[in-house]
Protein backbone atom coordinates (compact mmCIF):
# COMPACT_ATOMS: atom_id res chain seq x y z
CA UNK A 1 0.00 0.00 0.00
CA UNK A 2 1.05 3.24 -0.55
CA UNK A 3 0.34 6.89 0.72
CA UNK A 4 0.87 10.11 -1.45
CA UNK A 5 3.92 11.41 0.81
CA UNK A 6 5.49 7.96 1.45
CA UNK A 7 5.51 4.37 1.59
CA UNK A 8 4.92 2.10 4.20
CA UNK A 9 4.43 -1.68 4.88
CA UNK A 10 3.00 -3.40 7.42
CA UNK A 11 5.62 -5.66 9.28
CA UNK A 12 5.91 -7.33 12.53
CA UNK A 13 8.39 -5.26 14.76
CA UNK A 14 10.39 -7.40 17.28
CA UNK A 15 12.14 -5.03 19.64
CA UNK A 16 10.68 -2.18 20.90
CA UNK A 17 11.45 1.42 20.61
CA UNK A 18 11.71 3.96 23.50
CA UNK A 19 13.77 6.67 23.35
CA UNK A 20 15.71 8.53 21.02
CA UNK A 21 18.93 6.22 21.48
CA UNK A 22 16.39 2.88 19.95
CA UNK A 23 14.79 5.08 17.25
CA UNK A 24 18.63 5.90 15.92
CA UNK A 25 19.45 2.63 16.12
CA UNK A 26 16.65 1.52 14.19
CA UNK A 27 17.07 4.07 11.35
CA UNK A 28 20.45 2.02 10.58
CA UNK A 29 18.64 -1.00 9.65
CA UNK A 30 17.13 -1.20 6.32
CA UNK A 31 13.69 -3.09 5.40
CA UNK A 32 14.16 -5.76 1.99
CA UNK A 33 11.83 -6.09 -0.36
CA UNK A 34 11.53 -7.66 -3.57
CA UNK A 35 13.58 -10.30 -5.61
CA UNK A 36 13.52 -13.92 -4.73
CA UNK A 37 17.05 -14.55 -2.59
CA UNK A 38 17.59 -12.69 0.06
CA UNK A 39 21.58 -13.44 -0.04
CA UNK A 40 23.88 -15.08 -2.09
CA UNK A 41 26.21 -17.92 -2.10
CA UNK A 42 27.75 -18.33 1.77
CA UNK A 43 30.13 -21.04 2.72
CA UNK A 44 28.82 -21.44 6.40
CA UNK A 45 25.40 -21.10 5.99
CA UNK A 46 22.95 -23.57 3.34
CA UNK A 47 22.77 -22.18 -0.34
CA UNK A 48 20.30 -22.62 -3.24
CA UNK A 49 21.08 -22.94 -6.67
CA UNK A 50 18.83 -20.44 -7.56
CA UNK A 51 20.59 -17.88 -5.41
CA UNK A 52 24.50 -17.36 -6.50
CA UNK A 53 23.60 -13.92 -5.65
CA UNK A 54 20.88 -11.67 -3.80
CA UNK A 55 18.46 -9.84 -5.92
CA UNK A 56 16.43 -7.82 -2.93
CA UNK A 57 16.36 -4.43 -2.54
CA UNK A 58 16.81 -2.38 0.81
CA UNK A 59 15.31 1.13 1.89
CA UNK A 60 16.24 2.55 5.42
CA UNK A 61 13.76 3.22 7.80
CA UNK A 62 12.43 6.42 8.57
CA UNK A 63 9.76 5.82 11.49
CA UNK A 64 7.84 3.04 13.06
CA UNK A 65 4.56 2.84 14.68
CA UNK A 66 4.10 -0.26 16.72
CA UNK A 67 0.72 -1.49 18.94
CA UNK A 68 1.89 -0.96 22.34
CA UNK A 69 -0.75 -3.51 23.40
CA UNK A 70 1.59 -6.03 22.15
CA UNK A 71 4.02 -6.05 24.49
CA UNK A 72 1.75 -5.26 27.35
CA UNK A 73 0.13 -8.33 26.47
CA UNK A 74 3.59 -10.34 26.59
CA UNK A 75 3.72 -10.82 22.92
CA UNK A 76 0.76 -13.15 23.42
CA UNK A 77 -2.10 -11.74 23.17
CA UNK A 78 -2.39 -10.37 20.01
CA UNK A 79 -1.58 -6.86 18.87
CA UNK A 80 1.17 -8.06 16.51
CA UNK A 81 1.78 -5.72 13.98
CA UNK A 82 3.36 -2.34 12.92
CA UNK A 83 4.00 0.52 10.07
CA UNK A 84 7.18 1.00 8.83
CA UNK A 85 7.62 4.46 7.32
CA UNK A 86 10.58 4.08 4.59
CA UNK A 87 13.05 6.69 4.10
CA UNK A 88 13.47 5.45 0.11
CA UNK A 89 10.48 5.00 -2.02
CA UNK A 90 9.56 1.32 -3.20
CA UNK A 91 10.42 0.80 -6.78
CA UNK A 92 7.91 -1.14 -8.08
CA UNK A 93 8.28 -3.58 -10.91
CA UNK A 94 8.02 -6.89 -12.49
CA UNK A 95 8.52 -8.56 -8.63
CA UNK A 96 7.39 -5.73 -6.72
CA UNK A 97 4.07 -4.55 -6.76
CA UNK A 98 1.63 -3.14 -3.94
CA UNK A 99 -0.74 -5.42 -2.72
CA UNK A 100 -4.34 -4.82 -1.48
CA UNK A 101 -6.11 -4.27 1.83
CA UNK A 102 -8.97 -6.13 3.11
CA UNK A 103 -12.30 -5.04 3.85
CA UNK A 104 -13.46 -5.13 7.40
CA UNK A 105 -14.66 -8.98 8.50
CA UNK A 106 -13.11 -10.22 5.77
CA UNK A 107 -13.91 -13.77 4.69
CA UNK A 108 -11.20 -16.08 4.57
CA UNK A 109 -10.75 -18.51 1.88
CA UNK A 110 -10.35 -22.22 2.63
CA UNK A 111 -6.64 -22.04 1.67
CA UNK A 112 -4.67 -19.37 2.11
CA UNK A 113 -1.25 -18.47 0.41
CA UNK A 114 2.38 -17.74 2.65
CA UNK A 115 5.27 -16.37 1.60
CA UNK A 116 9.09 -16.27 3.13
CA UNK A 117 12.82 -17.05 4.17
CA UNK A 118 11.96 -19.40 7.47
CA UNK A 119 13.08 -22.29 7.87
CA UNK A 120 11.28 -25.93 6.61
CA UNK A 121 11.52 -26.94 10.37
CA UNK A 122 12.98 -26.50 13.51
CA UNK A 123 15.70 -28.62 12.78
CA UNK A 124 17.52 -27.25 9.43
CA UNK A 125 18.19 -23.29 8.66
CA UNK A 126 17.16 -21.67 6.24
CA UNK A 127 17.95 -21.13 2.78
CA UNK A 128 18.20 -17.88 1.19
CA UNK A 129 15.32 -18.77 -1.35
CA UNK A 130 12.25 -17.24 -0.98
CA UNK A 131 9.44 -20.04 -0.25
CA UNK A 132 5.32 -19.69 -1.25
CA UNK A 133 2.81 -22.40 -0.16
CA UNK A 134 -0.61 -22.29 0.64
CA UNK A 135 -2.05 -23.26 4.05
CA UNK A 136 -5.08 -24.07 5.09
CA UNK A 137 -7.61 -21.76 7.10
CA UNK A 138 -8.93 -23.08 10.77
CA UNK A 139 -11.75 -20.83 11.72
CA UNK A 140 -11.61 -22.56 14.81
CA UNK A 141 -7.89 -22.34 15.65
CA UNK A 142 -7.96 -25.31 17.11
CA UNK A 143 -4.48 -26.44 18.62
CA UNK A 144 -2.60 -29.75 18.97
CA UNK A 145 -2.81 -30.80 22.31
CA UNK A 146 1.15 -29.82 23.08
CA UNK A 147 0.55 -26.07 22.32
CA UNK A 148 -0.43 -24.19 25.12
CA UNK A 149 -0.20 -20.91 23.23
CA UNK A 150 -3.35 -18.61 23.47
CA UNK A 151 -6.09 -19.54 20.66
CA UNK A 152 -9.00 -17.12 21.71
CA UNK A 153 -7.82 -13.73 20.42
CA UNK A 154 -10.00 -11.58 18.98
CA UNK A 155 -7.32 -10.51 15.94
CA UNK A 156 -5.79 -14.29 15.38
CA UNK A 157 -6.67 -15.83 12.10
CA UNK A 158 -5.39 -19.24 11.97
CA UNK A 159 -4.01 -22.14 9.68
CA UNK A 160 -2.42 -25.50 9.46
CA UNK A 161 -0.43 -27.51 6.97
CA UNK A 162 -2.37 -29.38 4.26
CA UNK A 163 -0.82 -32.81 5.52
CA UNK A 164 -0.27 -32.56 9.15
CA UNK A 165 1.03 -36.03 9.54
CA UNK A 166 4.05 -35.27 6.84
CA UNK A 167 7.35 -33.96 8.47
CA UNK A 168 8.15 -32.17 5.10
CA UNK A 169 4.24 -30.76 4.92
CA UNK A 170 5.06 -27.07 4.12
CA UNK A 171 4.19 -24.81 7.23
CA UNK A 172 5.56 -21.32 9.11
CA UNK A 173 8.65 -21.94 11.07
CA UNK A 174 11.16 -19.52 12.73
CA UNK A 175 12.11 -16.50 10.44
CA UNK A 176 8.51 -16.32 8.94
CA UNK A 177 7.82 -13.89 11.42
CA UNK A 178 6.05 -10.83 9.61
CA UNK A 179 5.82 -12.49 6.56
CA UNK A 180 2.03 -11.94 4.60
CA UNK A 181 -0.94 -14.13 4.72
CA UNK A 182 -2.99 -13.61 1.28
CA UNK A 183 -5.44 -14.94 -0.88
CA UNK A 184 -7.02 -14.08 -4.46
CA UNK A 185 -9.89 -14.00 -5.55
CA UNK A 186 -11.89 -15.02 -8.83
CA UNK A 187 -11.06 -11.69 -10.38
CA UNK A 188 -7.07 -12.31 -9.64
CA UNK A 189 -7.23 -9.22 -7.17
CA UNK A 190 -4.64 -10.63 -4.10
CA UNK A 191 -5.21 -8.97 -0.36
CA UNK A 192 -3.12 -9.27 2.56
CA UNK A 193 -5.46 -10.62 5.15
CA UNK A 194 -2.71 -11.67 7.63
CA UNK A 195 0.35 -11.17 9.54
CA UNK A 196 2.74 -13.74 10.47
CA UNK A 197 2.88 -14.16 13.84
CA UNK A 198 3.55 -17.36 16.05
CA UNK A 199 2.66 -20.93 15.55
CA UNK A 200 2.94 -24.25 17.87
CA UNK A 201 6.54 -24.55 19.59
CA UNK A 202 8.95 -26.46 17.61
CA UNK A 203 7.06 -25.76 14.37
CA UNK A 204 5.67 -29.81 13.77
CA UNK A 205 3.15 -30.44 10.80
CA UNK A 206 0.38 -30.23 12.77
CA UNK A 207 1.55 -26.79 14.40
CA UNK A 208 -0.88 -24.39 14.58
CA UNK A 209 -0.37 -21.10 12.83
CA UNK A 210 -1.17 -17.86 14.40
CA UNK A 211 -1.37 -14.45 12.00
CA UNK A 212 -2.47 -10.98 12.74
CA UNK A 213 -5.61 -10.56 10.47
CA UNK A 214 -5.45 -7.03 9.40
CA UNK A 215 -9.03 -6.35 8.88
CA UNK A 216 -8.53 -5.30 12.44
CA UNK A 217 -6.65 -2.83 12.31
CA UNK A 218 -7.88 -1.00 8.71
CA UNK A 219 -8.92 2.00 11.49
CA UNK A 220 -5.86 2.33 12.45
CA UNK A 221 -3.98 2.21 8.77
CA UNK A 222 -6.46 4.79 7.91
CA UNK A 223 -5.43 7.45 10.96
CA UNK A 224 -1.61 7.12 10.39
CA UNK A 225 -1.01 6.69 6.62
CA UNK A 226 -4.03 7.97 5.14
CA UNK A 227 -4.79 4.91 3.55
CA UNK A 228 -8.84 4.39 4.06
CA UNK A 229 -9.95 3.01 0.77
CA UNK A 230 -11.19 -0.24 1.94
CA UNK A 231 -13.37 1.39 4.70
CA UNK A 232 -14.97 4.56 3.21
Amino acid sequence: MASSSSQLLIARLVRRVSGFKHIKELRQRRVAYGGDCIRGHNDELPNHVNCEKSDVRFAHIRNVIFDGEFSDGECMKGHDWAIIELEERIEFNDKVAPICLPYPDESFQPYLTVSGWGRTNVFNDSDPFIRRWQMEHDPKCKAPWSDRMPTRIDDYVCTKSLDPRNYFSMRTCHGNSGGGLQQTDPNGITTLVGITSYGTKGCPPNELARFTRVDKYLDDICKYTGVCYTIR
